[in-house]
């Protein structure tokens, strides 16, 4: 039934297609379509609302009212899909590159086709405003337009790519019809179910703000709750025409191709527009006050689903990001530019993989063969190999051929003590993102150390800057055992599980700090956990995670013994 109605469907609109019934050809009849479209499947309806206004951008008829007015229908329309998508992007982090793929481009490809047929509207206005008849329509076609500027600058963000000189510049001339034109602060619902007005001024200052906020190493999540604040702190925020440098932070130029900067003492321009951050500042030291005094974000307007230690961190970085200049955070440590081959591999089992496999080497020359150390001991007490070792250890299995194609070489560009910089190819590159956890190494006489993804910027679809900081300390794998017993239930009965099988980990022995790095499906706090290193058996406590990307989580413990 579901195949034959979907068939009638797209027959029925072909049979439509240049008869007054067309759904692009009247309100009332896109209206109709609407009811139609596929409920339970957001990406589906969301599909058929981005070709339906693909096809009224590439339809060559008037710029009337009654086709501004079913933009503006489908627009409202979006609504009601988009923000499902957005869910289903946002909370699900580790999703598959092609489910990634899908969601971005259906999110943001809705964005560009609205904010398309907007911005022909709005040309079309701006070259006679005096006897246009969308005159009266304007503020508010403006106004969603600029949101949608900044809704296109924020998902090329989330995927780190740059806005695009043109897209900087046709904000800019959107904003500045708006001033021109007398309604920059006109105080507007930008649609229907908003829940307070906005102004085009604040809408602006909004995308600024949130381009000045990104530093190329923030997740997917942690921008978009950055401008979800924003919508509520951004009325702290007004734009001048005359520089005052003892209050004013921030400045844009209204004919560049680029985004905010920070304030300098520079010759006022009249495209210069300024403004300041100190009460907006102040507003984060509360926030920040209140929550270490044990408020919680939910009570501050900082969302549910954020935690305090989330809340803090994002706080933290958007003090400095929206600091004055003298205020700036400076590097830890200083770049000097190089030009050094590192090998390089991704992934908690793939590293722990290459760790065990350059041990083999060593273990060779003392055992003569190509056994583990575990191995090893099997072969010395039993004269074999036993299945146990084997089965939890079988992440390690594979040749040597096999984990060596695994490893890329990278020529790093520049270095600090704490980590590499560089430019590399990423065409292939699926797993490279804030937060991957790479394991390098720049000579096979020297130990692999871990890194994490800190900084990310794509140059092009197939180039990428990258930055990583290197985790001081040597990391060696270990494995790990539960020593605590648990149970399950499925279908009302109930099994017992022993927890004693092999955890695979990397640690850091510091004796000040220690620290493990696990997969954090592994992870319960205070659990009481047994490691076993060569010839080692300690039991610990594990405490409070310090750091966590996908596939992998670093955690404080304390030894028991």
């Amino acid at each position: 039934m579901a195949i034959r109605q979907s068939f009638s469907e797209r027959f029925a609109r072909m049979m439509r297609l240049g008869r007054n019934d067309d759904p692009l050809s009247s309100l009332q009849a896109v209206t109709r379509w609407a009811d139609n479209l596929p409920i339970g499947d957001a990406l589906k309806a969301q599909g058929e609302v981005i070709q339906g206004v693909k096809r009224f951008n590439e339809e060559d008829a008037p710029l009337s009212k009654e086709r501004l007015l079913i933009l503006m229908f489908l627009d409202e329309k979006s609504q009601e899909t988009q923000p499902t998508l957005v869910r289903q992007y946002l909370r699900n982090p580790r999703m598959s590159r092609t489910v990634e793929s899908q969601l971005w481009h259906s999110i943001y490809h809705l964005h560009w086709e609205i904010l398309r047929g907007y911005h022909n509207f709005i040309i079309d206005y701006a070259r006679n405003p005096g006897k246009s008849k969308l005159k009266a329509m304007m503020p508010i076609v403006v106004l969603r337009a600029l949101r949608g500027f900044r809704q296109i600058i924020k998902w090329r963000t989330i995927r780190y790519l740059h806005p695009g000189t043109k897209t900087w510049s046709r904000l800019h001339q959107l904003y500045q019809i708006a001033e021109t034109q007398g309604f920059s602060q006109t105080k507007l619902l930008a649609y229907p179910n908003d829940t307070h007005e906005s102004t085009c001024e604040s809408e602006y200052v909004h995308t600024l703000m949130l381009e000045q906020a990104n530093s190329g190493s923030l997740y997917p999540r942690q921008i978009d709750l950055i401008d979800t604040w924003l919508a509520g702190w951004r009325d702290k925020l007004q734009l001048e025409k005359s520089l005052d440098l003892d209050r004013h932070v921030l400045a844009v130029d209204l004919t560049k191709d680029r985004g905010p900067k920070r304030a300098r003492n520079v010759s006022s321009e009249l495209s210069m527009r300024y403004w300041s951050t100190f009460g907006l500042l102040d507003q984060l030291k509360e926030i920040q006050s209140a929550l270490h005094g044990g408020t919680s974000p939910a009570r501050l307007g900082l969302s549910e689903y954020v935690r305090v230690s989330e809340s803090l961190e994002l706080m933290d970085h958007l003090s400095r990001q929206w600091s004055p200049l003298s205020a700036r955070e400076q590097r830890r440590a200083p770049r000097k530019s190089i030009k050094k081959i590192v090998e390089v591999v991704n992934g908690l089992p793939s590293i722990i993989a290459n760790i065990k496999e350059s041990k083999i080497g060593t273990d060779a020359s003392l055992f003569g063969d190509n056994y583990t150390f575990d191995q090893n001991t099997d072969v010395n007490i039993y004269g074999f190999v036993t299945k146990r070792t084997i089965d939890r250890a079988s992440y390690a299995t594979s040749t040597p051929s096999e984990r060596k194609r695994d490893i890329e070489r990278w020529v790093m560009e520049d270095e600090s003590e704490l980590g590499y910089g560089t430019t590399i190819e990423t065409k292939d590159k699926d797993w490279l993102r804030v937060g991957a956890l790479v394991g390098l190494r720049s000579d096979r006489n020297v130990p692999w150390s871990l890194g994490i993804v800190r900084r990310l910027s794509r140059l092009s679809e197939s180039e990428s800057s990258v930055g990583m900081e290197i985790l001081q300390g040597i990391p060696a794998d270990i494995f790990l055992y539960n020593q605590q017993s648990s149970s399950y239930t499925v279908n009302t009965i109930t099994d017992n599980y022993n927890g004693r099988a092999a955890m695979a980990g990397l640690l850091f022995d510091d004796e000040n700090d220690p620290t493990i790095v696990i997969d954090p499906v592994h992870y319960v706090r205070s659990s009481i956990l047994e490691y076993r290193f060569q010839q080692e058996k300690k039991n610990i406590q594990i405490l409070d995670p310090i750091d966590h990307g996908e596939g992998w989580i670093r955690i404080r413990f304390m030894r028991l013994d």
